[in-house]
Formats: C-alpha cells, structure tokens, sequence
C-alpha cells in the first residue's frame, strides 16, 4: 500500500463543535488506513487523538479576516515545502488540494439579505476573495459538499466545475442508533434531568445559542396553552453563553423549565430521552444533530433553512418550519406537534424506519477515498 503524508489545516479544534468532529473522524480514518496525518491548528481543546500528529501554529490576527488571511499564507507555506501529498483544508482559503465545504455560501447570503454592499468592506472582501479562490472556475481545489442546497447556491454563484465538486452522504454514527433506551433507562436518564415521566421533553443540541434558534424555541414554549407549558422540560445541550436565554427563559416564567447541560459526551442518552428536537436555526449548512435525533426515533421540528431538513421531509419524520421564519408559524406547529401524542408517535417510527434504509452514515469513507485520490494524483504529478 502507498503511504501518503497528509496536512490538514482548521483554525481551532474544540470537542463539540460539528466541523471540528467530522475534521477528526475523516483525519483519524485515513491514519488508521495507515498514512502520516499532521493536524495544523491554532488551538486543540479536547481529548488528543493517539493517530494524529497535532501541531500547535499562531493563525492570530487583530481581526477574523485577518486571520483568515495568516491561515491562507499558512497554507501556502506548507504546499511551497512539498512535504505533503494533499493539503485539506476546513476554513476557505487560498492554495488547498480539498476544502471541506462545512459553512455556507457567502455571497449568496448576502444576497438574499440584500446586503451585497457588505462585500466592500475589509472583512467581506476579505471573505468573498477567500470564497472565489475555492470556488471560482479557474482554480483547482476539489471541494466536498455537505449540503445540497448549498451546492446550488456556490455554483450558481461561481460557476464552479462540476467535476471539482463532490457532494457527500451525511456521516451520522451508526452506533446513536444501535443501542436504543429500555423504558427503564430513559426513566432513569430523565429523572437524572429532573424530569418527571409525565413531562414533555424538548431538546435542542449544538454550540451557538443565538445560531440554533433557543431564543425561537423559548418563545414557542411560552406561548403554548397552559397545560402543555407546565409539563413541558426545554433541555439545551452544547457550549454556548447561556446566561441571556437564562434570563429570557425568566422573563417568560421558564426558568424552572429550563436546563442547560453544557457541552456532553454521551449525546445519544438525550436523544433516546426526549420526546421531541426542536432545531429552530437561523442557519444551518446541514444540521448533523437533525439526523442523529431521526437514528434514535425521536421526532424533529426544524426551520426548512437546515441543509438537511429535507431528511425530515423525506421520512416524514416531523414538521418544517417554512421559511421566512414566523415565530407565529413556530409556535403553532410546536402546539400542534406536542398536543398530538399518536402523531409523535407516528413520526418516531417514521424516523426509524428511514434510518435503517438510507445512507445518512458514509460521509468519512467517502471523503477519504477523494482525500487519497487526490493524494495520488498529486504525486504522481510532482
């Protein structure tokens, strides 16, 4: 077997963040398959990964964008030394062999916002120029995609070629869905959240409070009819500055219905717990935790704008909230849902069902096979 000397490039590791989990899996892959994998990033906070090497360098900048700009010169360094095979990249910048498309389309959001005026400034410049560089046609990046909906957004924007794009299934793990809660154990796990087995438990998962909607989510709750607030527990699970949605869940009378976790390890617990997600993001360029919660059956209420909300669709496994989003429209779907127990109930077998059939888990595989080829292609061009 050819041996190939991998870089890749993030700028900052941190245990429960979504891009930073899918960079490790795919990195660890290809050093189990037996090739020399260095991770270049500006910070690692979590557990070390025994296959890896792990290099420390100072991306720091007085700026975001001017961060970016010292990871692109970064980048540029490592393929001027041509001490690596393939250069795989996880932020968009100049100079990479693949990008790994984990955040959405710049110019299109702009756009849609009717903000293109932004793009004049340092940091959106800064940014579109990083865009162009990855995407536009006359460079020669490959790029994995996540998100289908954003793919049509960067090639309708850049004309990318359609051979540098490759778009890749999700990589849920197999593993949330092989070992579902007893009743027993979902009555224990919940009681350790201080929720009684007569309470509705919604769950919302991810880092970035503000990002994935919670203040959207508390509202909803507060405006249920009285019954359905009382029993109802909103459990937050992710890092994030909680003490905001602390005090909006106080204005709303919530507090005592309200919990934050934190950042947590064993994930599938709460999804095997709760009875509902609720992902009300306002961005969101695929939203993993959607398809974890479908693996554990547990029914989802999304706003349609996630990248992979139409897996909810598609398995009829819970509602969409359209888009633009209404908070009206949330509330009303988030009443309905949880006042219509044989529905959830409907939903959650739904989800299963789909979930033993489709290819929601081979993402890592895939983008390691393009990584290695890529690789090959590199050296035998050198």
């Amino acid at each position: 077997m050819t041996e190939y000397n991998l870089a890749f490039v993030i700028e900052r590791y941190f245990e429960f963040g979504g891009l930073q989990r899918d960079m490790r899996r795919i990195a660890a892959t290809c050093a189990k398959a037996g090739h020399n994998v260095t991770v270049f990033t500006g910070d690692w906070q979590g557990p070390a990964e025994n296959s890896l090497n792990v290099e420390l360098v100072s991306f720091a900048g007085c700026s975001n964008h001017r961060k970016m700009k010292n990871i692109q010169r970064f980048v540029q360094s490592l393929r001027d030394s041509r001490r690596f095979d393939c250069i795989i990249g996880f932020n968009r910048v100049a100079a990479l062999d693949v990008y790994f498309a984990g955040d959405p389309c710049l110019k299109a959001r702009l756009r849609r916002a009717g903000k293109s005026w932004l793009g004049l400034l340092p940091r959106y410049r800064t940014y579109l120029a990083l865009e162009q560089a990855v995407f536009g046609p006359s460079t020669t990046t490959d790029i994995m995609m996540i998100s289908p909906p954003e793919l049509e957004n960067f090639t309708r924007f850049y004309n990318t070629p359609a051979q540098r794009i490759h778009l890749l299934p999700p990589g849920i793990e197999p593993a949330l869905a092989a070992n579902p809660f007893s009743n027993d154990e979902r009555k224990s796990f919940r009681a350790h959240l201080g929720i009684a087995p007569d309470c509705l438990m919604l769950l919302t998962v991810g880092s970035g409070f503000r990002t994935k909607g919670v203040d959207r989510a508390l509202a909803a709750i507060a405006a249920l009819p009285e019954k359905l607030r009382e029993k109802s527990r909103y459990v937050v699970v992710g890092n994030g500055k909680k003490k905001r949605f602390q005090r909006i869940a106080a204005r709303a009378a919530l507090a005592a219905n309200v919990i934050f976790t934190g950042g947590r390890n064993d994930i599938a617990r709460f999804y095997h717990a709760a009875d509902l997600l609720i992902h009300p993001a306002r961005t969101e360029n695929t939203g993993t935790v959607i398809l974890e919660a479908m693996t554990a059956g547990l029914p989802v209420l999304v706003t349609a704008n996630c990248g992979y909300a139409h897996y909810v669709a598609d398995a009829r496994a819970g509602l969409l909230c359209p888009e633009p989003f209404e908070q009206q429209k949330l509330n009303g779907i988030l009443r309905d849902m949880l006042a219509d127990a044989p529905r959830l109930a409907e939903y959650r077998a739904n989800a299963l069902n789909y979930c033993r059939n489709a290819d929601i888990y081979s993402m890592t595989e895939k983008a390691v096979e393009l990584i290695l080829s890529r690789a090959a292609k590199n050296r035998g061009s050198k």
